[in-house]
């Protein structure tokens, strides 16, 4: 058995989102375990274009990177002792291509390569962040020759989620090829946060006082104008923090311009990315977390929230309502409504409600803690294994 692993994904560190965490941190244990693992992907950021080096070695990882032209690039892998080809995301470019070339080798018998995929939701997107056009196009694909091509060539496929999982087969996935492993939490979440975390870090949450935390991407799907709106009808001392890299500037300078609008440049801080210890201590000084996002598939930061028994107000669609049990460990709300979530952030503010939230708190600490990245990583092992047999 060849325990060798070629990832293929558009973006890998230092972009730092749902994806990249999630190979990031479960990949790098089995490369303890003895695994080869090689990633390849692009030189781009999410903003800047042909930047990162070519080679790269991350805590063991080795990584390849390749201009992104014309939409896409060849991996150059050793096909025939490859071992397993993950595809992780579902992009046209190149896993369509690379579908195509998987179907050519099992045309002509060639064995000795598994080829897996783990869309992270990019099989079922939101449809609404593209142009009309390009979802028309690319809903064709997905749910005629992309679903025909996964079961003729995809020896696994990965879903983050029962969510994702009920949507791939809904689609046409053959079921008996979707196996859900879900996301972990990071080593840091299982540390005393109080005692690691930087002096900086520490310095800004005091500075900051009382505020509400949002952690991803600043991206339209991620629908930051429903928080910063909220703020408009709950008591002036909070403030917003959003922590996360900016995936589109033209989004933020529109959150720009409906935070100037409304007076409320000094209630929303655009943090950045904050990473390891200094990202929990964050998390767990905040008076909750609320995340309004069109879509997810699991939400990671979400997760992360409940590890440090943050109560967390989301948005009521996909994967998020089976996080987040309304009324029992947070509470759902419609996704652009920002006055009910105004209501439901002075709920969890008002002091006759503190007994119901620390129940909240303490249900979210335990479960938020239930599966760790290494955790997961030995349940993907056990996958990978028994697909290599």
């Amino acid at each position: 058995m060849k325990k060798s692993i070629h990832i293929i994904v558009k973006y890998f560190y230092p972009v730092a989102a749902g994806i990249e965490a999630n190979i990031l941190e479960t990949y790098s244990v089995l490369v303890k375990n003895g695994w080869d693992i090689t990633i390849h992907t692009s030189k781009d950021t999410l903003t800047e274009k042909n930047i990162l080096p070519v080679f790269e070695t991350i805590r063991g990882l080795k990584v390849v990177r390749y201009p992104f032209a014309q939409f896409s690039y060849w991996p150059q892998i050793n096909w025939d002792k490859a071992g397993i080809v993950c595809l992780h995301n579902f992009n046209v470019a190149p896993h369509f291509f690379i579908m195509l070339y998987a179907l050519y080798r099992k045309l002509l018998g060639k064995t000795g390569v598994v080829f897996t995929l783990t869309p992270h939701g990019g099989f079922n997107p939101d449809w609404s962040i593209f142009p009309a056009a390009v979802a028309w196009v690319k809903q064709l694909y997905h749910f005629t020759i992309g679903t025909l091509l996964i079961n003729l060539t995809i020896d696994g496929v990965r879903a983050v989620s029962v969510w994702e999982k009920r949507e791939i087969i809904k689609k046409g996935v053959l079921p008996e090829k979707v196996t859900t492993i879900s996301n972990g939490m990071e080593n840091e979440a299982y540390v005393d946060v109080d005692k690691r975390a930087t002096a900086e870090i520490k310095a800004k949450v005091k500075e900051f006082g009382r505020y509400i935390i949002q952690i991803g991407r600043i991206y339209s799907i991620k629908n930051n104008e429903t928080t910063i709106k909220s703020l408009l009808n709950i008591p002036k001392d909070i403030k917003l923090i959003l922590a996360g890299p900016v995936g589109d500037e033209q989004y933020k300078k529109s959150l720009i311009k409906l935070i100037e609008k409304h007076k409320l440049t000094n209630r929303v801080i655009f943090l950045g990315v904050i990473r390891g210890v200094d990202k929990y201590y964050l998390i767990k000084h905040a008076q909750m977390m609320v995340h309004m996002a069109h879509w997810e598939s699991f939400c990671n930061v979400v997760h992360e929230a409940m590890s440090q028994g943050l109560v967390c107000i989301v948005a009521n669609n996909t994967a998020l309502p089976l996080l987040i049990k309304d009324g029992v460990n947070g509470y759902c709300v419609e996704t652009t409504n920002y006055l009910e979530v105004s209501k439901k952030i002075n709920y969890v503010l008002d002091p006759k409600n503190r007994k119901e939230m620390k129940k909240i708190s303490k249900t979210n600490r335990v479960f938020g803690l239930k599966e760790s990245w290494s955790s997961v990583a030995r349940t993907m092992e056990n996958w990978f294994t028994s697909k290599l047999i």
